[in-house]
């Protein structure tokens, strides 16, 4: 578990730290444009990535299982989320074809995360 939750430390502060210094510069690639009030949000949602990176490492150092569980928990809802809402996003064509790959990206996660939580309770 400890190699996912370096995967998502990773492109989490990749996106965290992009969403809240250059959030229209993260997201133009996608063919989404912002204006300012969703500027702001975007930074609220950077901020919010960034805080699961530091649960991430937590838990990664923790030796507590169940600690690990719960996270694993909350971040395989968080992606599973994510990914329903991109694939709407995409389905209304708010983002160009990379789109496909962040959604990709999130149902991978989510899958690894659902994985381990399959296996730690069985």
């Amino acid at each position: 578990m400890n190699a996912l939750f370096l995967v998502s430390m990773f492109f989490g502060a990749i996106f965290g730290l992009g969403f809240i210094l250059f959030p229209g510069t993260v997201l133009d690639p996608l063919g989404a444009t912002i204006g300012e009030t969703a500027t702001v949000f975007a930074r609220l949602f950077g901020s919010a990535i960034l805080s699961f990176v530091i649960l991430l490492w937590s838990a990664r150092k923790s030796l507590q299982a169940e600690f690990r569980l719960g996270v694993a928990n909350s971040i395989f809802v968080f992606y599973v989320l994510i990914a329903v809402l991109l694939l709407i996003a995409q389905l209304k064509g708010q983002m160009n074809l990379l789109g496909w790959t962040v959604i990709i990206l999130h149902a991978a996660l989510a899958l690894g995360y659902g994985y381990f939580l399959i296996r730690g309770r069985a």
